[in-house]
Order: structure tokens, then sequence, then C-alpha cells
């Protein structure tokens, strides 16, 4: 029998030019502090990790992509969360009010001073941004 690694989410690196899509969950709406982190989100019983990441940017940003780079899996709270990336050809600015609070595009330096404010969600946005630049681009 073979053992299938289980991620808890699938999440995605959306960049847009030389901008990032960053968004805050509803998870965070009672919360006085947003935080920020990759679109993306649970992955169900049975689900690839892609499927669910195609499944949840449609369902929040009503955004249609079929082709990812496979950033690797990135912890957080003693769980695995697969990340992805992937170019978009406009900037998405609608979302689904339900499953997010708020959504912005950042550069890199943005993302830096969010990081060093510690204003990330799950602390690896930054590393897994740098990543898919570095495979993206080369």
């Amino acid at each position: 029998m073979r053992f299938r690694r289980r991620y808890k989410t699938a999440r995605c690196v959306l960049r847009f030019e030389e901008r990032f899509l960053l968004a805050v969950h509803s998870s965070f709406r009672a919360r006085k502090e947003h935080r920020w982190g990759l679109a993306g989100g649970g992955i169900e019983r049975g689900e690839k990790a892609q499927d669910a990441v195609q499944r949840e940017l449609k369902e929040e940003l009503e955004l249609y992509l079929s082709e990812f780079i496979e950033l690797g899996a990135y912890s957080y709270k003693g769980h695995d969360h697969m990340i992805f990336g992937a170019d978009v050809d406009y900037l998405v600015t609608q979302y689904d009010e339900h499953e997010l609070v708020d959504l912005r595009w950042f550069d890199i330096h943005e993302l830096q001073a969010l990081d060093a404010q510690r204003k990330l969600h799950a602390g690896y946005e930054l590393q897994a941004v740098r990543q898919f630049i570095a495979l993206a681009d080369h």
C-alpha cells in the first residue's frame, strides 16, 4: 500500500506583471488585525491539490486557470500546504465576499514590508513568491 501525502490546503501565488495578489480570508472577518495570505483554500477528501487550487480560485475570484507551476509544500501550524504559482493577464479585483474580506496587489518591496511587520498570514508567502519568481523567470 502506497502512502499518499495529505495537504491541508492548496494555495496560489498569482502574478500580474510585477505585482502579486494577496487576500484576507473570511476567517479574519471578526479580528481587529487582518493578515494577508495567498488565494486558495481547503482540499476536499479525495481531491488532488491542483484540482483544489483551480476550484478555490474559481470560487473566490471567478478566475479560471489551467496551468500552474508547482512550488512545493510549505508548513504552517503543523500541516503541509501545497503552493502553486501562475501568471494572470489582468488585475483581478472582484472577489466573493463570503470567502474573502479584502484583496490587493503588492510589489515585492511591499511584500517584504508586510513580512517584516508580521502581517502575512502563514509566514511563507514571501518565500513562495520568491520561489515563483525564480522558477517562472528561468
